[in-house]
């Protein structure tokens, strides 16, 4: 299947504002990291387990290094989505930019009507949020994204 039709604003919307509801704020630099979780179906299988628990970020890179190998490419084929995710959920008002954070002002949860993908996700969205919610300089450095 095709990653962009698949990975769509969509899917790239409901995983920001899932994960986002669970902290209530997130840097933007944050918030990019989601959909390339999200885009790696072993990473977010891993992410939606009720067993999984980790220490660190760098605790889930050495038990799942698979996952990470060509994170930098997800990074940038996400961006674009991603961006406009966050225009979008904006300009509906599930989001407030404030600065460089997003802060969720809407909040919704997981209907059947929306999919196994969309159950998915929300399902791992308060561990995306932990992985995330790490230090943002930590997060870049160690997932290799090259800015």
């Amino acid at each position: 299947m095709n990653g962009k039709l698949y990975n769509n604003l969509g899917i790239c919307s409901l995983s920001i504002a899932f994960t986002l509801q669970r902290v209530g704020r997130l840097s933007l630099s944050q918030a990019l990291l989601i959909m390339p979780i999200v885009a790696h179906e072993e990473l977010l299988q891993y992410m939606a387990r009720k067993s999984t628990n980790f220490n660190s970020i760098e605790q889930i890179i050495v038990r799942k290094p698979e996952c990470f190998l060509n994170f930098n490419a997800r990074f940038y084929d996400g961006l674009t989505v991603s961006l406009n995710a966050i225009q979008f959920l904006s300009e509906i008002d599930f989001i407030k930019l404030d600065g460089r954070d997003i802060i969720s002002i809407y909040s919704f949860s997981y209907e059947k009507s929306m999919g196994k993908r969309a159950n998915k996700i929300f399902t791992a969205s308060s561990h995306i949020a932990e992985f995330v919610g790490s230090n943002t300089l930590n997060l870049y450095t160690n997932l290799r994204i090259e800015l």
